[in-house]
């Protein structure tokens, strides 16, 4: 989860696909890619701080 995380921050254009439902994440199920979109979605979220 760590590495997906980290690639989402440094590919921003990757988490807006999947929010759009044109990509998917191969190994997770739909409750883990809702459960990330929903982290990179919250106001004020620091989350770049923390996993790299």
């Amino acid at each position: 989860m760590h590495e997906i995380i980290q690639f989402l921050i440094q590919h921003p254009e990757i988490l807006e696909k999947l929010k759009n439902g044109s990509t998917c994440l191969i190994g997770l199920n739909e409750e883990e890619i809702k459960a990330i979109i929903e982290v990179f979605s919250q106001e004020g979220t620091v989350i770049s701080k923390y996993w790299t």
